[in-house]
């Protein structure tokens, strides 16, 4: 099975302590080898023309760079997800306009079958497949369409 709900809350916590013990220590040899550190750091930058060191030195290792390395790293534990496991818990808009996030259609241990797609042919040709999918495992299952919005979109 999947990562369950407190398990991520075990692994967001890992995590917390990662960041926090990154930041405690790149606070500690920015200011014991500050040469060393902007050494390292121009070292990872080469291929951005617009770094400039000056610019970025405050930011390293404060609370604001704590808080925002921290909001990516939580990020990306839901952004991956094993076979049989939980979905990401990504933000979506009902056709109300209401704002929720997937896990909130998750009912008890029941699954919780994802169909992406948009309105393009290949996605509408196939929703009568996809009505007798729901129709024969609905009593199991439950059923949630993610429309994503085309990439060729206008107007």
């Amino acid at each position: 099975m999947g990562l369950s709900r407190p398990g991520l809350w075990l692994k967001r916590l890992w995590v917390f302590l990662q960041v926090a013990m990154h930041v405690a220590v790149g606070k500690v040899f920015l200011i014991l080898f500050p040469e060393r550190v902007k050494q390292q750091v121009l070292a990872m930058n080469q291929k951005n023309p617009h770094f400039s060191y000056d610019n970025w030195l405050p930011t390293f290792y404060g609370m604001q760079y704590f808080w925002f390395v921290l909001k990516v790293r939580w990020q990306r534990l839901e952004d991956r997800t094993e076979p049989g496991g939980l979905a990401p818990n990504c933000p979506v808009v009902q056709l109300s306009g209401q704002r929720c996030n997937i896990w909130d259609f998750m009912q008890g241990n029941r699954p919780l079958v994802l169909n992406f797609g948009s309105c393009t042919p290949s996605f509408l040709f196939k929703f009568d497949q996809f009505k007798r999918l729901v129709e024969d495992f609905c009593s199991t299952a439950d059923f949630l369409i993610i429309y994503i919005e085309e990439a060729h979109a206008s107007g």
